[in-house]
């Protein structure tokens, strides 16, 4: 499958999404990443796979396309893919609550090369690093992350984060 094939069946599967037929949505992603050749499309399906897995509450299979993820990333050796990768891998840990993974792997988007997306999504991981503190019972480290990520909320004008 080419890249304009790839991208209209994940836009197929967004539009099923988006409309309430979840399982026809996760059928057509599923097909699309046995089928695809285009990493980019690749990455951009298993985060379609992410998001939906975490709003059905199915966080183990969350956790297993974000391992896919950071792996297509990697060979992609693109920085910005690895970071959303990484930022995926910690909400998956997040919500099976083992936070001490999740600060890991906020530490870890934090501290690679900043480009201008990492950069953007430095809001998130900081919300998701207050998360993970605030269930260790790290009530001050928390609230310092929560700061942060309020600040890179106004500072990109960011009111999804806000």
């Amino acid at each position: 499958m080419g890249q304009d094939q790839t991208k209209q069946q994940i836009e197929k599967g967004l539009r099923l999404y988006q409309s309430n037929q979840t399982d026809k949505a996760l059928h057509v992603w599923t097909k699309v990443l046995e089928k695809t050749s285009d990493p980019g499309g690749k990455f951009r399906v298993l985060g379609c796979l992410i998001t939906a897995h975490s709003e059905m509450g199915k966080y183990k299979d969350m956790l297993k396309y974000a391992l896919d993820q950071i792996d297509t990333a990697r060979e992609m050796e693109d920085p910005d893919y690895l970071t959303e990768g990484y930022l995926n891998l910690a909400r998956s840990n997040e919500k099976l609550c083992d936070f001490q993974k999740t600060v890991s792997y906020c530490k870890t988007c934090l501290n690679m090369q900043g480009t201008t997306v990492s950069l953007q999504l430095n809001g998130q991981v900081c919300l998701s690093m207050g998360n993970a503190f605030l269930g260790l019972s790290i009530f001050q480290k928390a609230l310092e992350s929560y700061e942060k990520a309020l600040r890179y909320a106004h500072n990109n004008d960011d009111k999804m984060l806000e």
